[in-house]
């Protein structure tokens, strides 16, 4: 073997082994190529992350909606949860939730705690005297159990919270007879104090009798003046919308 043969076998054998190849010799003095998988191509376990996990929940019937209401420290000390249930456009019933607090003030403790707070400065504002201030309200959807319930979860941050359940009526026209429903939220546009302010809309698909089959077709947001020529209050048979009404 000449010495230009020698030099061109060596210069082969780098270029393999920097692309991942590892060159081994056996027992017999035979060279041995191991091809490996280059450092580009490769699949390694990684935690997941927050929106992995939101995906995955929303799939299964999870999904919240949540408001800001940080802003209403001053105007505000709580609000009533409203739910108002609607067949074929009317309201047939208005259930209310009481007692939850957009704030807990540092005066509603007995002397020797309100000290400890204010020495440890454990309050959420201490210049206003605030102990802990609700900065969101939330409103959870859970996976269905049954056919004819969906629970709900509704939730002042810091404060309270409340489980209810809501329940649905079948779509007869369907064959076989489905329960099938979605939630559309609000953006309010507007605030005043002991006023219902319309937060997510519940409402039930609907037979199309055209195309022999459901429909669920509108907004992906409402707002009070979407509400009045939305689809929804037109064709959804049974529907709920979930409100607040804040107080003094």
């Amino acid at each position: 073997m000449n010495k230009q043969s020698i030099i061109t076998i060596l210069l082969t054998l780098v270029a393999m082994a920097g692309q991942g190849q590892e060159l081994k010799i056996d027992d017999q003095g035979e060279l041995e190529i191991d091809v490996r998988s280059g450092s580009q191509s490769q699949i390694k376990r990684v935690s997941a992350s927050l929106e992995d996990f939101m995906e995955h929940m929303a799939m299964y019937g999870y999904d919240v909606y949540t408001y800001d209401i940080s802003s209403l420290r001053d105007s505000a000390s709580g609000f009533t949860i409203v739910i108002r249930e609607y067949d074929q456009q009317k309201m047939i019933d208005e259930k209310k939730l009481y007692g939850f607090r957009t704030k807990t003030m540092i005066s509603d403790f007995n002397k020797q705690d309100q000290k400890n707070i204010y020495e440890e400065k454990d309050g959420d504002d201490m210049e206003r005297g605030i102990y802990r201030l609700s900065k969101t309200l939330s409103i959870g959807f859970s996976p269905i159990q049954s056919d004819s319930i969906e629970t709900i979860t509704l939730r002042s941050s810091r404060n309270d919270a409340a489980p209810w359940k809501l329940t649905l009526k079948p779509i007869t026209e369907a064959s076989p007879t489905v329960y099938r429903y979605q939630r559309v939220p609000y953006q309010p546009t507007s605030f005043s104090l002991d006023t219902f302010i319309p937060l997510v809309f519940y409402g039930s698909f609907w037979w199309d009798e055209q195309s022999k089959g459901i429909r669920f077709c509108g907004d992906t947001e409402l707002t009070e003046e979407k509400a009045k020529t939305s689809e929804y209050f037109e064709f959804c048979p049974h529907y709920y919308i979930i409100g607040a009404v804040f107080h003094k």
